[in-house]
């Protein structure tokens, strides 16, 4: 009986669809191509999509539609993508410094609940893997050769959904007799590295809520202060004052309007 081999589902088809509707279709297809090739959806990801919008989609819109003169338009359009850096450059270091942060106290087993059984040490799970691994490949050059380059890159880059697919492709054609210690091992730490992802994620949004009003603080603050430098806000035109010399107070008395 033939067995299927495992298929990497990273992107959508590539139809050319045409006239006016093939247009929207081949947006959409383009865009679920770019997120089918996300390896992770998280915090980091709706940071990005937040900014774009912000920086780009916002401001693209404020200029074709709105019906505000030139200059108020391109104030307004600029506000948003300014807001939107340095509110980046707030949420980001929080992103990075918290799931780092997690990451060290998962590793050194801070986490750990025996009662709920939940791990989140990534790297006990990793070094399991790669162990069980290194043991079949004692006895199997052929898993060996084909795992080599794949270890490399869980080693440098860490572990991800594309990798954990290569290794189950040469696991299937190369395991033999170690297949099912060997998908046990890759299963906990596909297991293990979710449990710390959405972990690092919640904790980070969670953060981001709590620090909103310094966010917020720091956003006034600064914003001024940017736009300054960039842009001056659009000044109310006012009316010319009248001036009112020693010829019209004449003229004023001469025609009687004046006591």
């Amino acid at each position: 009986m033939l067995k299927a081999k495992a298929m990497k589902i990273n992107s959508t088809n590539n139809i050319n669809y045409k006239g006016y509707s093939g247009i929207i279709k081949n947006i959409k297809r383009a865009a679920g191509n770019k997120f089918a090739q996300i390896d992770q959806i998280g915090e980091g990801v709706n940071i990005a999509l937040d900014f774009a919008g912000k920086a780009v989609l916002v401001p693209a819109t404020i200029m074709v539609a709105s019906k505000e003169d030139k200059g108020k338009k391109e104030y307004s359009a600029l506000k948003n993508p300014v807001a939107a850096t340095i509110q980046l450059m707030m949420e980001v270091p929080i992103l990075m410094l918290g799931s780092k942060f997690i990451e060290n106290l998962a590793n050194k087993n801070k986490l750990y609940k025996p009662k709920s059984g939940i791990s989140y040490n990534e790297k006990a799970a990793k070094d399991f893997f790669v162990k069980t691994l290194n043991e079949a490949g004692q006895s199997n050059s052929s898993l060996k050769e084909a795992c080599i380059e794949l270890v490399e890159k869980l080693n440098k880059k860490g572990y991800s959904r594309n990798l954990k697919e290569d290794f189950e492709q040469a696991i299937q054609t190369h395991g033999a007799d170690f297949k099912k210690p060997l998908k046990e091992a890759l299963s906990n730490l596909d297991t293990t590295h979710k449990n710390l992802y959405h972990l690092q994620n919640r904790t980070c949004f969670i953060a981001a809520i709590i620090l909103t009003p310094i966010l917020c603080k720091a956003e006034d603050y600064f914003f001024p202060k940017v736009m300054n430098l960039i842009i001056k806000k659009p000044e109310k035109k006012q009316q010319p004052k009248k001036f009112f010399s020693l010829n019209h107070f004449k003229a004023h008395i001469a025609k009687g309007r004046t006591k």
